[in-house]
């Protein structure tokens, strides 16, 4: 009987654990979250669709299966722009902006970086993609690189001259018994069948009058189009088959039996995409609600096409359903909120003079893999509202505050309802147009803090009862009144950065309201800027600002990192510290000369920072590098950050880089006053499993102890934060046998203690 309980009592502990798991994301894992309507291309094998977009790519079943890919999953880069699929090798082919090709087969990427690596004079642009019988065509700048899909690797090269100079290829096809390259110089012809076809002069120049972007064969039917004019060609001539009434062509593309001509007109939207037979008559056609850059069909008929504000799209009678997986609108993630499991991205953008973009594609939620987007398209009031740039949630209400660096301040309700409040309580900015708002923050008592852009009261907070007051700092600087992004501290200190609008900025600032806004007559502020006695900010330049577990500040500048150590006697003149911190065999002054843009704590109070090369991550002190991240040794889209933001419930990390947002998964996560809610997982632990285990829920960097059944000590380690890891591993560098294995948790008095278990299996 006591066994039978024993074992029920494991089998339930094995049950809760990995259900408890199983929405998980294990520690050192990324995960992508790109765009997925911007497409670039479509292709298929007719069954499964292949889709290609500006930062992502994937496939599309015939059940309905979506599955996206990234780096995370083996793609080598992001900028894609040409696809197309070898039915010989049953490869797809992509084609990547800065000249990198993978072939994706099987699930399976494979990566062909000789262009991407070659030097040149010049472009290295991909233009197009033909395949046939195993072999794949790339047109680029530099001529045809021809690539074995068997080999996965480049058999040759086709260059062409004139005047002695490379003649780019704007594409490539085969028909009949010969090989076809148009190019900016007219159009090449050579047999297919000539052993010396990569050298020019098997090649004839069969026509130099025609300077043509597309090029399609279907059944030995050769079509060639330029911007305007479809040709084919008839005794070794071209013939005119179509010229567009007053739209451009954009792309052609082969299918079983004639040819799709996508077309645009100057708007870009709503273009014809007309199907010509092999007749030369037309028999189909329909309209876009973007602009289509590829079309495809089925076996079974139906058409789908790419298109660059929808993505995937597949014609439904007289409308276009949309097919994508779940995604941003955009790459961008200026700001990010994230707590508990949720993130909110604000899109908007300005450039490093402060200027205005016009982003429309307002804010987004992220929940549960899930993405709402609110845009001027949802929401009446975005029609003139752009460039949302700062965001956070009331942690009371659940209110989301979205700052508009064009328009004011936008209010989503928990129910729904919204509200957009500029005049009345903003002053309009005398530098920019509208009422720029540039930080958000919520204080010790829940007032909503708000910096603008060029106003005369830089700063404005909203009290808990609604009430606004607003602040108005003459500090000298070369456009006065330049608040930028905000934080409070925990003596409820406001910092925010001094933009300046100039080359130089205007450091930072630091406002005391004394627990009383509404009472300015007691209020202190200082100004802090580089030089011994102002601030001895590394520059005047500040991109980020950001306070620690030790209630430190850090200044992120164009000039590396200062910390702010003495918040407490800030208005009696301290300085900042630029520490220095060991790299290699080098010491130097922390991030000098990087542009630091931003900075996040998080739960083990280590620091991460963005800069314009890549993601650090730094003890607790500044001392050392624990961390990089870039995007050759790590799967981020690329190196600029432009926001990192930690949720310190999960421990996941949002990095939102200039080419689209990723989370890691972190071993920190903030410790509470009490080991609550506390689990493991993997939990059991698999057999053969490699990857780090977690243990969260925990009092605040707690001592961390497991053992066997017997009480044998197995491994010892101290919590980051609110979690500790551990490799698996004892301390013979062993994996433990299978069996029930206990962990005593306690904090550094003991007066807080927990036991939990976890099973190990073979």
């Amino acid at each position: 009987m006591m066994i039978f309980k024993r074992l029920l009592l494991q089998i339930f502990i094995i049950f809760f654990s990995y259900t408890a798991f199983a929405q998980e994301v294990p520690i050192g894992y990324w995960q992508s979250h790109l765009p997925y309507n911007v497409g670039v291309g479509v292709a298929t094998d007719g069954m499964t669709l292949y889709a290609a977009c500006q930062q992502s790519f994937f496939s599309f079943t015939n059940s309905g299966v979506i599955t996206p890919y990234s780096k995370v999953e083996g793609m080598s880069d992001i900028g894609m722009v040409a696809i197309a699929y070898d039915a010989a090798t049953s490869t797809t082919v992509l084609a990547y902006q800065n000249g990198s090709i993978d072939l994706f087969k099987d699930n399976t990427f494979y990566n062909i970086p000789d262009l991407k690596n070659k030097v040149v004079t010049g472009s290295k642009n991909i233009n197009h993609i033909y395949t046939e019988t195993g072999i794949a065509y790339i047109s680029t700048d530099i001529g045809i690189i021809v690539i074995d899909l068997n080999k996965r690797e480049i058999a040759s090269s086709y260059v062409f001259y004139i005047n002695n100079q490379i003649v780019p290829v704007n594409a490539f096809s085969g028909s009949g018994t010969y090989f076809y390259a148009i190019t900016t110089q007219g159009i090449f012809r050579a047999n297919k069948n000539n052993p010396q076809l990569q050298n020019f002069a098997a090649w004839q120049h069969f026509d130099s009058t025609h300077v043509l972007n597309y090029i399609a064969n279907v059944q030995n039917t050769l079509f060639m189009a330029d911007t305007n004019k479809v040709f084919t060609i008839r005794n070794d001539s071209l013939i005119l088959l179509y010229t567009t009434p007053s739209s451009h062509i954009k792309h052609i593309d082969p299918v079983s039996d004639g040819i799709w001509i996508a077309e645009y007109y100057d708007t870009l939207y709503h273009g014809p995409i007309k199907k010509m037979g092999l007749n030369f008559q037309f028999i189909d056609s329909f309209k876009s609600r973007g602009m289509v850059l590829q079309v495809t069909e089925k076996y079974d008929k139906s058409v789908w096409v790419a298109d660059v504000f929808y993505g995937l799209e597949k014609r439904n009678d007289t409308v276009l359903d949309v097919f994508r997986p779940e995604g941003p609108l955009a790459p961008t993630s200026f700001d990010i909120y994230a707590n508990n499991g949720e993130a909110w991205i604000a899109y908007g953008t300005f450039n490093d003079l402060w200027q205005q973009q016009g982003n429309k594609q307002g804010f987004a939620r992220l929940k549960d893999g899930k993405w709402t987007g609110y845009t001027f398209q949802e929401v009446d009031l975005y029609d003139s509202v752009l460039d949302f740039v700062a965001i956070v949630k009331d942690p009371v209400s659940g209110s989301i505050y979205a700052g508009s660096f064009d328009n004011g301040l936008f209010v989503l309700n928990p129910d729904g309802s919204s509200q957009l409040i500029n005049s009345g309580v903003f002053d309009h900015s005398s530098v920019l147009t509208g009422y720029p708002i540039a930080g958000l923050a919520f204080d010790n008592n829940n007032n909503l803090w708000v910096t603008m852009f060029g106003s005369p009261h830089e700063l404005y907070v909203k009290t808990t009862n609604g009430s606004w007051y607003n602040f108005e700092l003459t500090y000298p600087r070369n456009i006065p009144y330049a608040g930028g992004p905000i934080v409070v501290d925990d003596n409820n200190k406001k910092w925010y950065v001094s933009w300046d609008g100039g080359a130089n900025g205007g450091g930072i600032i630091v406002y005391d309201d004394n627990y009383t806004p509404e009472d300015p007559s007691d209020d202190q502020s200082r100004n802090l800027t580089s030089g011994v006695g102002y601030g001895n900010l590394p520059s005047n330049k500040v991109y980020c600002i950001a306070k620690d577990k030790n209630n430190d500040i850090w200044v992120g500048t164009d000039n590396g990192i200062g910390i702010i150590s003495c918040g407490s006697s800030v208005f009696q003149g301290c300085d900042a510290q630029i520490p220095i911190v060991q790299y290699d065999q080098y010491a130097g002054y922390l991030f000098a000369g990087e542009n630091v843009r931003s900075i996040a704590v998080d739960g083990a109070n280590r620091k991460w920072v963005g800069t314009d090369n890549g993601i650090w991550l730094l003890s607790p002190d500044a001392s050392k590098i624990i961390y990089r991240f870039t995007q050759d040794n790590s799967p981020l889209p690329a190196n600029r950050i432009e926001k990192i933001t930690i949720d310190h419930v999960t421990g996941d990390v949002y990095v939102g880089t200039e080419q689209g947002l990723m989370t890691y998964r972190s071993t920190a996560t903030d410790g509470g006053t009490t080991n609550s809610h506390v689990i493991s997982f993997p939990n059991p632990v698999p057999s053969g499993y490699t990857g780090t285990i977690a243990i969260k829920g925990l009092v605040a960097n707690a001592d961390v102890r497991i053992t066997d059944i017997s009480g044998q000590l197995v491994y010892r380690t101290t919590a980051f934060g609110g979690q500790a890891v551990w490799n698996g591993m004892d301390y013979t560098g062993h994996r433990p046998q299978s069996g029930v294995y206990l962990i005593f948790i306690t904090n550094l008095d003991g007066s807080e203690t927990y036991v939990s278990k976890m099973v190990f299996l073979q």
